[in-house]
């Protein structure tokens, strides 16, 4: 087995005991990255930016993350309708789209929950030139 530049690189800096240095994984922090440099954070309320992270926190390896709006509200400190209307408002940006929708179920009204794929975001459109945030460069 071949160890790349990095793992080496990593693995050398744990055995000399270097808590700081971490292993990083592009898909992982591919879509943060992208809301951070793509200029997201100066339009997203902060609501949106709470619930976006909380998905992201649950998302699997392949960006897929199955949550009620209950958890996600008691993640982000938020009432569960603020929460569903807020994972709508995310869908509608085009920064995750619902898989699956969750239903009631049953004469007790126990809902399931909704599957979220978290999308990378887009370059944010700069409104004054019609072009993105990325062409003022």
């Amino acid at each position: 087995m071949t160890l790349s530049q990095e793992d080496r690189e990593w693995r050398e800096a744990k055995t000399r005991g270097e808590a700081a240095v971490t292993r990083r994984d592009g898909k992982r922090f591919a879509p943060l990255n992208a809301l951070v440099d793509g200029g997201w954070l100066g339009i997203l309320t902060t609501r949106e930016v709470k619930v976006w992270v909380v998905l992201h926190r649950l998302a699997d390896g392949n960006g897929m993350a199955r949550v009620s709006h209950g958890t996600i509200a008691a993640r982000s400190g938020m009432r569960r309708e603020h929460a569903a209307r807020t994972t709508k408002r995310l869908e509608d940006r085009g920064l995750l789209r619902v898989r699956v929708r969750g239903r009631t179920m049953g004469k007790c009204g126990k809902r399931t929950s909704n599957e979220y794929e978290m999308l990378s975001p887009p370059p944010v459109p700069n409104s004054a030139t019609g072009g993105t945030i990325e062409d003022d460069e």
